[in-house]
């Protein structure tokens, strides 16, 4: 049996293993003989208390979802609780990532900049600021897509040439994205998220960890969407250019 309660923020998930609780940047897995109670904190929380005495809480949709789970994984447990399998309860979480914090940083760059020419045209040119304003979407149309395209091909190209193929597991949801869990051949657990409904995937990951991992598909659905990204990318970068600096020619 396979259960899961999404909260705002969190995915907990309950089948044979245990209790899997997935947060963005943390994944807790809880296993049934350390579970000494499960309750209802309030309508949409549930509470896990283990047999060392310590609580873990995961936040659901709604009453009757949470309710349910509270329920599902009560009927589960075991009749003997064992005391030291609270030691078996295991937290991992990945580190906050620095060229996320670039990244976002030269983008608040590039958007103050483009304030300061949107004011500059507007002052100069008048009307024609509307055009600007505009046109900067087709603009970031025009650098995303291509960048996206590249990005795929790259990937699909090294897990091509060296990448390790498993079975995937759905263990949560996060948004409208599943989240799926897999074993390397390290023995690491590994995540990873993707649009599909599927309970299992096969998925393909590079050992040396430069790319990141991809599931399988159809290779023709491959290669038109990289087309469509490269050149429709194309097409947009040349119509915001053209509507955003246009006044400058």
């Amino acid at each position: 049996m396979s259960q899961i309660l999404n909260g705002r923020g969190v995915s907990t998930t309950f089948d044979s293993d245990g209790v899997h609780i997935t947060r963005t940047r943390q994944r807790i897995d809880i296993p049934l003989p350390a579970i000494q109670e499960v309750r209802t904190a309030d309508a949409r929380t549930v509470e896990f208390l283990l047999t060392d005495g310590t609580i873990q809480r995961a936040e659901g949709g709604n009453r009757v979802a949470t309710s349910t789970f509270a329920e599902a994984v009560t009927a589960a447990l075991p009749e003997r609780r064992d005391p030291a399998a609270a030691a078996m309860v295991t937290e991992t979480g990945t580190p906050p990532d620095r060229a996320l914090y670039v990244i976002t940083a030269l983008c608040a760059l590039v958007v103050l900049a483009f304030i300061g020419y949107a004011v500059w045209v507007g002052l100069t040119h008048g009307a024609r600021v509307v055009m600007v304003i505009v046109g900067v979407l087709p603009l970031v149309a025009g650098v995303v897509m291509p960048v996206s395209g590249i990005a795929e091909t790259v990937r699909r190209i090294v897990l091509k040439r060296r990448g390790v193929t498993v079975l995937a597991r759905a263990v949560g949801k996060e948004g409208k994205q599943t989240v799926y869990r897999y074993t390397d051949a390290a023995g690491r657990a590994r995540s990873y998220t993707c649009k599909r409904a599927l309970e299992r995937i096969q998925l393909t990951y590079d050992p040396a960890e430069r790319v990141g991992a991809a599931h399988a598909d159809w290779l023709p659905f491959v290669i038109g969407r990289v087309y469509v990204k490269l050149f429709g990318g194309v097409f947009w970068l040349i119509v915001g250019v053209v509507m955003v600096f246009g006044v400058l020619w």
